[in-house]
């Protein structure tokens, strides 16, 4: 497996990390189930530090998944997406207010929901983002792609609203 930190960009925070793991409790979840506990492990991380849980919201939910569906089915790794939309773009466009505050975190290679929050945990860009008690909502996104480079693309979006 490849290992890669990548550093983002500074806007808003941007930071993106690459670290491969392995475990056979991939084989066992659904796409869904691996979103909904990405958010489980990111609020019980939010908790350990006293920020309230981050609530789903439909449209950081949509900008989330199409940016990983469309890493993995593109083979790229990037917060732009090839067409140049940035992740305000992206959150924009799917209905998520432009005037509130947001960030996202990218990851590529971990298998499991574990792996990615660990390896965001482990990244201050990332964690900084994750531990923003001023960020209210969140969206998830998990691309699978066995044709593309890292074969697993994890995206968090979050905003204020």
């Amino acid at each position: 497996m490849r290992t890669r930190v990548r550093g983002g960009l500074a806007l808003a925070g941007l930071l993106t990390a690459m670290i491969s793991f392995t475990s056979p409790a991939a084989a066992t979840m659904t796409p869904q189930d691996f979103r909904s506990e990405v958010v489980s492990r990111t609020n019980a991380e939010r908790a350990k530090v006293g920020c309230p849980a981050l609530n789903r919201n439909g449209a950081l939910d949509n900008a989330a998944q199409g940016h990983a569906a469309d890493m993995a089915n593109r083979n790229y790794f990037s917060h732009n997406s090839l067409d140049g939309r940035t992740p305000w773009d992206r959150i924009a466009q799917a209905g998520y207010p432009s005037n509130s505050g947001r960030a996202e975190n990218i990851a590529a290679g971990q298998t499991t929901p574990a792996a990615v929050v660990t390896s965001w945990m482990n990244s201050a860009g990332h964690r900084a983002n994750i531990l923003n008690c001023s960020y209210r909502s969140i969206g998830v996104g998990y691309g699978y792609n066995t044709s593309s480079t890292y074969d697993h693309y994890w995206v968090q979006d979050f905003g204020t609203v």
